[in-house]
């Protein structure tokens, strides 16, 4: 046998040679057939099999085969698809034709696998890469706003809140948001962090929005909701992408007593992507954004019709300190106790109450609106096989900006860090994440105004019997004494209690502050300290290769919540509280009469360690195709949702003697101690305080909160007419069950009697999540309208609205939107002989409706408003360049998305892009 063994080598030369021989590559270029010019990103996929390739920024490609004959398919969204068959190893030169996108649009967060959107069994939206090129909009979130089923709650330039179904507020909890299967929530808060830590500007390659229930296939957080972000794969979209938008804004108008003045915005975004052989491929992104924000002004009175000159129980919205509210009766008795000829001018007075609130700060000048945010994005992919990927992703994103709940908070060097490792086939996927944030010094704006005030000088020293109150109620008879009316007294006596009052800006009045906010809860100051940390882990699997009967997913979910505010947000002083969700669900779709009915069942199953019991919850659906591009869908969806941990655990301050608070017993009980002290609605107290009557007070019913759930019924007609006008028509409707909401409640901790209520510094306020008894409906209807013009020309028109029936009036269910809105767009995406030329205009009309905010920051109506946004851009080819010149809230009529939150005026900018198309 030695005598072969030098024929071994020869043999591997004549075998891996032979393989070599085999390998062959054809390779081209893909340009658009009306301009000839390069179509970077371009799928280019051999049929069949797993081999392909991307285009370059210059259109070029490459495809390693082993045998011919093979058929080359040229994919790209807003071109028609091309089959080229190849016999030998060739250069090409393909080109492709533009194509309305309005029958072959295509989805995945609908069912977890890829379908037309026009066949989804539930209603979904989505916005692609050209979308947001030609947007007047700078960021992708503010897109959102003009999309059908869509309500937004704008807190300032960088945090805006995004939901469906009428459910708006500031940090929906019920709205799920994810970032390439990640979800994008802060750990301990449980709302989205949004475009805080989202995707770059240049990064996205989509967003998907799903309206109302979508927890059969995505869990808890997806009750009203889901939008689901994907980012650009480096093996598709190579290159150095540069974005550069500088604007200004705070330009004054008519319509607003805007403090700020003219001031710039700049924001820029870089991305770079680089295949680096066959199998090995990354990217890198980054996005820095500085502006000076929007201002919050709402002056309305919280505890009643007056003004700051008519009441001198005056609390505004948007003016932080006036929570501290006292009746002076005692201080008044305690007058005329001592000097009885003082009786003509007191006793009048006597007979009734005589609250006087603390002189609250305005937002402009107390928070800081300076915006500063930045976010960067690195990710590596691997390919293992030709159809395995491994993923390995982190994102990091800090800064500074202003977000709104039961006040609002200046969220100040923030740092979130979300970290991926993924293993990413066709048919699975196994990922596994870690989402991790710090609060840094986040300043509660309320709670610190109050303390703010107590420190310079306090409300009442039972020392010295001095204090601001005894001097404002001394001074107030002193007016009186000297003829002045009653309302002049008030004023005089303010201003005198109010001297030596520090001034926003002043050294004393930083001191201040900074000594309150960055002093944490625990330590009588207003700073919490969030720490807390997510992890999860999710596998599923697609069964389309194995069962042929119909198309099967199965997956399964494991999360954990390291809850660590350190006794600041959460009961977890000794240490963090750990909440487990683990979940499991399944879907079957089934298509039947030659594929013209698709059947679809859903089932899952998840179990929180903070409840005793698991909730199954399911969605059945059915498409129909009537005829050609006419599809007619209804689903059904047995919905539900887990409180949240704020929902179920917060134990934040938010005021004096007041509490943000979660509904579970561990709270009620074991620390309020509800079941020894009860506590009774807030309503009923401030009744009994005019009354002195006991009888008036009305006990609130203590129980563990639940989950809640919903029964919601849709259906909708899909249709491509004449292959240029896409028609999208729906309607739900769904019955709620254990609807969680908030209400304000009252106890005298360390005594039951009654009479304490008299006095408002001898009880505590919580404003409490619970579940109400009744059922809850809601329902709504919406119609959608998009017109192929031809040459690149699209025109667009939405119309929904959304109702609450039933509701529980003793609840804050933030249920806040108006009964309709309206979406208009006029735009195009290149005309002109190389389509160098580009436009786009959006239209967003908005009637008056009634907002709410949790935790008493304040409710009215907000105004209706007009928001017209508009952009024109040219490319420079020979640069790969687009110059852009847009504008938003074109008119600079200012308005707000939300009671409490910053009105929002135009802001005009030029925009550089380069590489971008």
């Amino acid at each position: 046998m030695k005598k072969f063994y030098h024929l071994i080598p020869l043999c591997l030369l004549l075998l891996f040679g032979g393989a070599a021989q085999a390998q062959t590559t054809v390779t081209g270029t893909v340009v658009d057939n009306d301009t000839q010019e390069p179509l970077p990103g371009v799928n280019v996929a051999v049929k069949g099999q797993t081999e392909g390739d991307f285009a370059s920024s210059d259109g070029k490609f490459a495809v390693t085969v082993s045998k011919y004959p093979i058929t080359l398919v040229f994919s790209f969204i807003g071109f028609a698809t091309q089959e080229v068959e190849v016999t030998a190893a060739q250069d090409l030169f393909i080109t492709l034709m533009p194509a309305s996108t309005l029958m072959n649009e295509v989805v995945v967060a609908a069912s977890r696998t890829k379908q037309r959107k026009i066949e989804s069994p539930v209603t979904i939206e989505r916005i692609g890469t050209k979308d947001i090129i030609n947007s007047p909009q700078v960021n992708y979130y503010d897109m959102v706003q003009g999309i059908k089923g869509v309500d937004v709650t704008v807190s300032s330039i960088g945090f805006t809140s995004v939901t469906t179904r009428g459910f708006n507020t500031s940090g929906n909890t019920n709205f799920l948001q994810l970032v390439d299967g990640m979800d994008n929530q802060a750990p301990g808060l449980n709302f989205p962090l949004g475009n805080v830590i989202g995707l770059t500007q240049l990064d996205v390659d989509n967003v998907e929005i799903l309206s109302g229930a979508s927890s059969a296939l995505y869990g808890s957080r997806g009750l009203n909701g889901a939008m689901v972000m994907t980012g650009k794969d480096p093996f598709q979209y190579q290159g150095l992408s540069v974005l550069l938008n500088q604007g200004v804004n705070h330009v004054k108008s008519k319509t607003s007593n805007d403090p700020v003045g003219a001031s710039p915005y700049t924001d820029i975004t870089l991305r770079y992507a680089k295949r680096v052989g066959e199998k090995l491929a990354f990217k890198v992104n980054f996005q820095y954004t500085k502006a000076n924000d929007w201002v919050a002004s709402d002056t309305t009175n919280k505890n009643g019709p007056g003004t700051r000159y008519t009441d001198p129980n005056y609390n505004g919205v948007n003016l932080y300190g006036g929570a501290t509210s006292v009746d002076i009766t005692p201080f008044l008795q305690y007058a005329v106790s001592q000097d009885p000829s003082l009786a003509p001018i007191i006793d009048p007075l006597l007979t009734k109450q005589n609250y006087v609130a603390r002189t609250g700060y305005p937002e402009y000048g107390y928070l800081n609106n300076n915006v500063r945010l930045m976010k960067s994005n690195a990710e590596l992919r691997y390919k293992l096989t030709p159809g395995v990927q491994a993923i390995f992703s982190g994102t990091y994103g800090t800064g500074s900006v202003v977000y709104t709940n039961d006040t609002r908070y200046q969220i100040r060097d923030f740092k979130v860090g979300q970290y991926r490792a993924e293993l990413l086939s066709k048919n699975w996927f196994l990922r596994a994440y870690t989402t991790q944030e710090n609060s840094g010094k986040t300043l509660l704006a309320g709670p610190t105004a109050q303390y703010v005030n107590e420190a310079w000088k306090p409300s009442y020293d039972p020392n010295t019997g001095d204090g601001w109150y005894p001097q404002y109620t001394g001074a107030l008879i002193q007016a009186l004494a000297m003829g002045a009316d009653l309302n002049s007294a008030h004023l005089a006596a303010r201003s005198y209690a109010d001297i030596g009052r520090p001034a926003l800006g002043s050294a004393q009045f930083n001191h201040l502050k900074d000594s309150v906010s960055q002093r944490p809860i625990t330590e009588g100051g207003t700073l919490f300290l969030d720490r807390s940390k997510l992890y999860n882990v999710a596998f599923q699997y697609n069964f389309s290769d194995v069962v042929k009967w119909a198309e099967i997913i199965a997956g399964v979910n494991y999360r954990m919540y390291d809850l660590n505010s350190k006794g600041t947000l959460f009961p977890d002083e000794t240490k963090p509280i750990h909440v487990n969700e683990y979940s499991a669900y399944a879907q079957v779709i089934k298509r039947l009469i030659h594929d013209r009915l698709a059947l679809t069942g859903s089932v899952r199953w998840d179990k929180n360690s903070l409840f005793a019991n698991a909730k199954p919850t399911t969605r059945v659906s059915s498409v129909f195709e009537l005829f050609d591009q006419n599809y007619l869908r209804f689903s059904f969806q047995n919905a539900y949702s887990f409180p949240s941990n704020i929902q179920s655990l917060q134990n934040t301050l938010n005021g004096y003697r007041s509490y943000s608070s979660g509904g579970s017993s561990y709270l009620l009980n074991d620390t309020y101690h509800f079941n020894v002290y009860a506590p009774y609605t807030l309503e009923s107290v401030e009744k009994y305080q005019q009354t002195n009557d006991t009888n008036d007070l009305k006990k609130f019913v203590v129980n563990d909160i639940k989950p809640q759930t919903a029964n919601s019924f849709e259906l909708g007609y899909a249709a491509v007419l004449g292959k240029k006008v896409l028609v999208d028509v729906l309607g739900y409707f769904a019955t709620w069950k254990d609807f969680i909401g908030y209400t304000n409640v009252a106890n005298t901790p360390g005594t039951t009697d009654p009479t304490a209520f008299l006095d408002r510094n001898t009880y505590t306020v919580y404003n409490i999540a619970y579940n109400g008894a009744q059922t809850v409906n809601t329902y709504g209807y919406a119609a959608s309208v998009s017109v192929d013009l031809s040459k690149n020309f699209i025109a667009k028109v939405n119309y929904y609205s959304d109702h609450l029936k039933n509701k529980n009036e003793s609840q804050i269910n933030n249920f806040n939107t108006p009964h309709y809105h309206i979406n208009m767009e006029f735009g195009n995406t290149g005309f002109g002989k190389k389509k160098t030329w580009s436009f786009n205009t959006t239209l967003r009309y908005k009637p008056g409706y009634f907002y709410q905010v949790a935790g008493g920051l304040g409710n009215g109506t907000v105004p209706s408003s007009t928001v017209i946004d508009a952009q024109v851009g040219y490319k420079i080819l020979s640069a790969r360049s687009t110059v852009k010149l847009g504008a938003t809230n074109l008119t600079n009529r200012y308005y707000s998305t939300g009671i409490a939150n910053p009105t929002i005026g135009g802001m005009y900018y030029v925009s550089l892009a380069y590489n971008v198309f």
